[in-house]
């Protein structure tokens, strides 16, 4: 087996793909959500909707029997390309050894919630399949850049606007010298890195190791011991900022809890939304009033670990010290928005009381990414937000 393999995908028909294949519930309102499945009878949002088990597999099982999925009776790569009006990333999907996951050939950057993680895997194990791929980025390879180009210059099997509002295409590759060259290619890469997906990752690491002890004739070649990826260029990868919320002041009233803050940061009234340009800046928005913060002073020098991580500064110098937030895993005080929202929602929700008090971070950067993983650190959950992401069930990976 290679470092990356091909699979015999679990794919919607062409003309179903725009309507089966869901993206990320963080782009989408509960109204969307709603609608959207009552529109929709075979999206995957129906199949994830279910809390019963049974009827959630029921519902998959009769998308197989209507021929709403089918799948490939050849093993496949399938080249991915994301689309927004600014912004195109493509890639290859294809299954990893979950050995390479706990053997950190693969590693993670990011803290994860084990109830959302533990979720992941009942619905995994109850489907026997994973619907998503883990989002992962390898650096650059131009001779894989090369095969990729010329395999779009072809027409793709899907081309379609999906509800996140990119545009989405893919291709099948299945001509096994191609294969076979992709195979080779990625064999090239020592190490990749997760971009997105840390639940559902550790949900397959257990569901395989679960699996593993249940079967008396393990040989390591089962299905449940690979997971599916969709494998970006690093170079095409895009971070967007992840900003926070916070519902009270921890007792403060505005003025004190301001007073409190410029113990700390530089604290500038600004005329309109601020969005940050540079590390430890931050924008904060609070009884209809946007401030920019600047950190006063260089980090604790026995903070080593969270230079050049704007959300731990945050955290440490303001969040926990002065909000009183712990640890953000566990803290319902405390909620995260993606920056693709923009700046107006966070002035809406804390225009309307959602939340007391909104703050907007600068992006981590992807070198922080590459060092955290190789130094085997976890970043707080939430720290990174990439964007656009590759859809759920435009090509799933069953493991039967």
């Amino acid at each position: 087996m290679y470092f990356i393999n091909p699979f015999k995908g679990l794919r919607p028909a062409v003309e179903k793909a725009s309507s089966v294949s869901i993206a990320s519930s963080d782009h989408l309102s509960k109204d969307i959500i709603s609608e959207y499945k009552k529109k929709n009878k075979w999206s995957y949002l129906n199949v994830f909707a279910e809390k019963d088990n049974t009827k959630s597999k029921e519902q998959f099982e009769l998308m197989k029997k209507n021929s709403i999925l089918e799948k490939d009776n050849t093993d496949s790569f399938y080249i991915y390309k994301i689309s927004t009006k600014d912004h195109s990333q493509v890639g290859i999907v294809g299954t990893a050894k979950l050995s390479a996951y706990d053997n950190l050939h693969i590693r993670g950057h990011e803290e994860i919630f084990l109830e959302r993680a533990q979720k992941r895997l009942k619905q995994m194990d109850n489907l026997n399949a994973q619907i998503g791929p883990i989002y992962v980025i390898h650096p650059d390879n131009k001779e894989l850049d090369k095969l990729i180009k010329n395999e779009t210059t072809n027409k793709s099997t899907y081309s379609f606007n999906a509800m996140d509002g990119c545009n989405h295409d893919m291709w099948i590759v299945n001509d096994k010298n191609k294969v076979l060259k992709i195979c080779d290619l990625f064999n090239t890469i020592n190490r990749i890195y997760i971009a997105d997906g840390h639940h559902r990752m550790e949900a397959l690491s257990k569901l395989s190791e679960f699996r593993k002890h249940k079967n008396p004739n393990h040989t390591g070649k089962e299905p449940y011991n690979f997971f599916m990826v969709a494998i970006f260029p690093q170079s095409q990868a895009r971070l967007l900022d992840y900003n926070r919320l916070i519902k009270d002041l921890y007792g403060y009233s505005v003025k004190d809890f301001i007073k409190e803050v410029k113990k700390k940061f530089l604290v500038e009234k600004q005329k309109s939304s601020f969005k940050p340009k540079e590390p430890q800046t931050f924008g904060m928005y609070i009884d209809k009033q946007w401030y920019s913060l600047k950190l006063k002073e260089k980090p604790e020098s026995n903070l080593f670990h969270i230079i050049n991580l704007d959300i731990n500064l945050l955290h440490y110098y303001l969040l926990e010290p002065i909000l009183g937030i712990g640890d953000p895993r566990y803290d319902n005080r405390i909620d995260f928005l993606a920056g693709f929202h923009g700046l107006e929602t966070i002035k809406k929700k804390v225009d309307t009381e959602e939340a007391k008090v909104g703050f907007a971070l600068y992006a981590t950067q992807m070198e922080n990414v590459i060092s955290f993983a190789d130094k085997k650190l976890n970043m707080p959950p939430k720290s990174t937000w990439f964007d656009p992401k590759p859809l759920d069930g435009l090509v799933a990976y069953d493991f039967e």
